[in-house]
């Protein structure tokens, strides 16, 4: 007799599945930042970073959408090609180290611009530069060895290789993101003048820094727990497919939030100057040899709080 219940393929399908709806509700809102950044006047150099960030986003979320297509239309029932990998797999997972590589050399290139970090300033470069670039080339032996063994991805006997290189990426991933938003709290926090309205204004980036390198390092370590943790489990499906989204909406929103801090009016603090002239000479002695008091005249000092 058939059963009418069907196959249960919620621990193999219910992961991916449920990563791949929060994918498209983080793509969405990617999608709301480039349009509240562009068009914008800034350099050239980060437009096209903010344009290919977008570009590798909308096409992760493709290849994402192809492979469970794959899986559930073409071959539903059968478990059998969840066994490998699809090639559409394979690409995500090379825009997820590339989005990755790209978010945080833009923290490296944000803090080479700067001249507050002191005598350690190439030190802190070279060390946040060295960690995202063995996380980046971890990342492509990630997926070389994915298309190398294909077969011991989603497998219970997972490959050890793939695992150790994917392990090292987003290890390093995570470093890197913890060591970049410490350097740019620093610059942050000697770039305070004394003046309020700054003050407050640093603060709130600062809040913002420190808020994302949070996300995107806790991210990162769910990912490397659920991986290792459970190794017979797909529980790190949904969090790998999210990382490249929370790496590019991060991304837009730090844009955006400049952008923003840049477009404030500036602030005057000013008191008003008393223009009347005073002729000592003129004026009459008074009983005992002494000048009358006079008011004197207000001294005006003008502030102004540029635009961070």
């Amino acid at each position: 007799m058939e059963n009418a219940g069907g196959i249960d393929l919620t621990q193999s399908f219910a992961p991916f599945y449920w990563g791949f709806i929060i994918s498209l509700l983080l793509a969405g809102i990617t999608i709301v930042q480039a349009y509240i950044y562009f068009p914008s006047r800034d350099r050239f150099l980060v437009r096209f970073t903010a344009g290919a960030m977008l570009f590798l986003d909308l096409a992760s979320s493709f290849m994402i959408a192809q492979s469970v297509y794959y899986y559930l239309i073409p071959h539903f029932g059968s478990l059998v090609p969840f066994s490998t990998v699809t090639p559409a797999l394979l690409g995500d997972c090379f825009i997820n180290a590339t989005i990755t590589f790209i978010s945080q050399t833009y923290f490296v290139y944000q803090l080479y611009t700067v001249n507050r970090l002191g005598k350690y300033r190439w030190l802190v470069l070279g060390s946040i530069g060295s960690c995202a670039a063995l996380s980046f080339a971890s990342g492509i032996a990630c997926v070389t060895t994915m298309r190398i063994f294909d077969h011991g991805v989603f497998s219970v006997d997972r490959n050890k290789t793939f695992s150790i290189f994917f392990g090292i990426s987003k290890g390093f991933g995570a470093l890197t993101d913890v060591l970049a938003t410490i350097a740019m709290c620093i610059y942050l926090t000697t770039s305070k003048t004394g003046i309020r309205e700054t003050t407050n204004l640093l603060n709130r980036l600062m809040r913002f820094v420190i808020h994302r390198g949070a996300l995107v390092t806790l991210i990162q370590v769910i990912l490397l727990v659920a991986f290792f943790a459970g190794p017979h489990k797909l529980y790190w499906i949904p969090f790998h497919l999210n990382v490249t989204k929370l790496y590019t909406n991060t991304f837009f929103a730090m844009l955006n939030a400049r952008k923003n801090l840049a477009e404030r009016p500036p602030t005057f603090h000013s008191v008003g100057y008393n223009s009347e002239q005073y002729d000592l000479r003129g004026m009459k002695m008074e009983e005992g040899g002494e000048l009358p008091q006079a008011p004197m005249p207000t001294i005006t000092k003008t502030v102004e709080t540029s635009a961070i």
